[in-house]
């Protein structure tokens, strides 16, 4: 899969998650997780056609990937004496990353994984 850039995150998604030192490696685990699911589709003729929602499902699975590397979404924060508190939707780590992609790519075809 064709990765996109710490500028794209930036301005095109809008991203402000993640800073341009964790970037990297987030951005290649993200796209290697979509290319497991698409199978390999993403990397073929139909991902041209969907560069823009391969883009975005790539910042999304990266941003999911570093709030469970974080330990969840944080619902409320406190500076002062420093405090967080985290979520949980009841939805594994996994089920949360796929989602996102189906998000992303659920309507051009690049998850199915049906026969024809």
């Amino acid at each position: 899969m064709l990765l996109p850039d710490y500028d794209y995150y930036c301005l095109e998604y809008r991203g402000d998650r993640l800073d341009e030192a964790v970037f990297p490696r987030l951005i290649r685990r993200a796209g290697a997780y979509i290319d497991q699911m698409t199978l390999g589709l993403s990397r073929g003729q139909a991902a041209q056609l969907h560069r823009a929602a391969l883009n975005d499902a790539a910042c999304a699975v990266a941003e999911e990937m570093y709030l469970q590397e974080q330990g969840g979404e944080v619902a409320s924060a406190s500076n002062d004496g420093y405090s967080e508190t985290y979520v949980t939707s009841g939805r594994s780590p996994q089920q949360r990353l796929y989602d996102i992609a189906l998000r992303y790519l659920g309507m051009t075809g690049l998850m199915y994984q049906g026969g024809g």
